[in-house]
């Protein structure tokens, strides 16, 4: 059975400079904008009604269209704006964090000095967090470590959108309906491979020199794509203002 993930979101209070730890599950969901579009998003304690929070950091909700759309903030209150989730990079629309990143990003830094509230172990592919005498699981993707594959992030003069292959199971990204370059993470790298003829055809005459370097270079650094780094890779993609094109069969 399927672990359920739970977020510990870290805050800490500068007036006693002391951590406190929240627990909220995150919940799955679908982005009925984009085909094939999912992304995890939790409730603070002190989120307004409805409201819910991304992984980034940033408010968002279910408009009248059952559409995800960002919020903005005018003191305790939101707002839904236009702003449809996956369309931006909502640092760059001018939005502004409803949970400040850096608390986000202590998940990865536990544990230390200041947070003796929580203590972490590391393991892969999950790590579990112990909280108020109860241990919880998060899934914390080694790519996100990754500063090569990180980089892709900021390819936006020759990417725009992402998507899994389900054999080999890696990342694949590229530009446009005609693109002219694929790029397919190998574990180690973001490999590029020209399009001869269409997309799906050129993956599919070099799926065997593309299983091979996968394997071979997979091997090399112990890297493995788990199930669970589809939906976080689609919520990242949302974040870099990608297009999120779910999983890809080339095998058919």
């Amino acid at each position: 059975m399927r672990k359920i993930l739970a977020l510990i979101l870290i805050l800490i209070t500068s007036a006693r400079a002391e951590a406190k730890v929240y627990i909220a599950e995150p919940l799955l969901v679908q982005q009925p904008a984009y085909a094939g579009m999912n992304f995890y998003v939790f409730r603070p304690y002190n989120m307004p009604k409805d409201w819910y929070v991304t992984f980034d950091g940033y408010p968002v909700r279910r408009n009248k269209d059952g559409v995800w759309v960002y919020g903005t903030s005018n003191g305790p209150n939101l707002t839904p704006t236009s702003y449809i989730v996956g369309s931006v990079v909502p640092s760059m629309a001018g939005l502004t964090p409803w949970v400040q990143q850096a608390q986000i990003s202590a998940l990865r830094k536990l544990p230390n000095a200041e947070m003796t509230s929580a203590r972490v172990t590391q393991g892969s592919p999950s790590a579990k967090f112990l909280a108020n005498g109860q241990t919880h699981s998060t899934y914390i993707p080694d790519w996100t470590y990754n500063y090569k594959f990180m980089a892709i992030g900021n390819w936006r003069d020759s990417v725009d959108r992402i998507g899994v292959l389900r054999k080999p199971a890696v990342p694949v990204a590229w530009k446009g309906n005609s693109p002219k370059i694929l790029y397919i993470w190998t574990g180690q790298t973001w490999h590029q491979v020209l399009v001869r003829d269409r997309p799906a055809s050129t993956l599919r005459g070099k799926f065997y020199e593309l299983n091979k370097l996968v394997k071979s270079q997979s091997s090399q650094v112990n890297f493995k794509w788990y199930a669970d780094d589809t939906p976080a890779l689609a919520q990242q993609t949302s974040a870099w203002g990608y297009y999120w094109m779910g999983e890809i069969d080339i095998i058919k």
